[in-house]
């Protein structure tokens, strides 16, 4: 019988990957928002820009700390897991890696249903930009901007996850051979 902790173990680490893959999703509209410094540069003063400038850091900052909680996680997280169960924490690794890779592969199916409206949304837009000659597209165009390298991201992350995932079991269990 799997001793709560184990399943705790493994639900940690399913947690810390999907924050990883969540940090890498957010970093891909930040990168967007960094470039509209160029495209609003002559359109504010010195002092808005500045302030522009400062947010735009203030939002980096947390793709950057999710990634390091979801390695924390991923890793072992075993602060949280002797706050959780107060230090009686018993080691099932091998039993929390089965976990693991059970919840790992039902992580990849939720990124992968997650992802299926945001694709067809996608190829809608794609459609209408490529077939529109008459009216202004801007919008549709910055929808497909903003979302095709994450949606792209989230599926191939999910299918990865679906059919293996042994960069991220090897990750958060380098003691253990499986």
């Amino acid at each position: 019988m799997l001793q709560p902790t184990a399943f705790f173990r493994a639900g940690l680490k399913i947690i810390g990957l999907l924050t990883i893959i969540w940090s890498l999703t957010h970093v891909i509209s930040v990168v967007y928002m960094f470039y509209s410094i160029y495209n609003l540069s002559d359109m504010m003063t010195n002092s808005d820009l500045t302030n522009y400038r400062l947010s735009l850091v203030f939002q980096a900052v947390y793709p950057v700390l999710l990634l390091a909680l979801g390695i924390y996680l991923l890793k072992s997280g075993e602060a949280i897991i002797q706050f959780a169960f107060r230090g009686s924490v018993e080691k099932g690794d091998d039993k929390a890696g089965e976990l693991f890779m059970l919840f790992m592969k039902l992580a990849g199916l939720i990124l992968i249903i997650y992802s299926i409206p945001k694709a067809f949304q996608l190829v809608s837009n794609i459609m209408f930009v490529s077939s529109a000659k008459l009216i202004d597209t801007s919008v549709q165009t910055e929808f497909i901007v903003q979302n095709l390298v994450i949606t792209v991201i989230q599926l191939l992350l999910g299918v990865y996850l679906l059919k293996s995932g042994k960069l991220f079991y090897n990750l958060g269990f380098n003691n253990v051979s499986k």
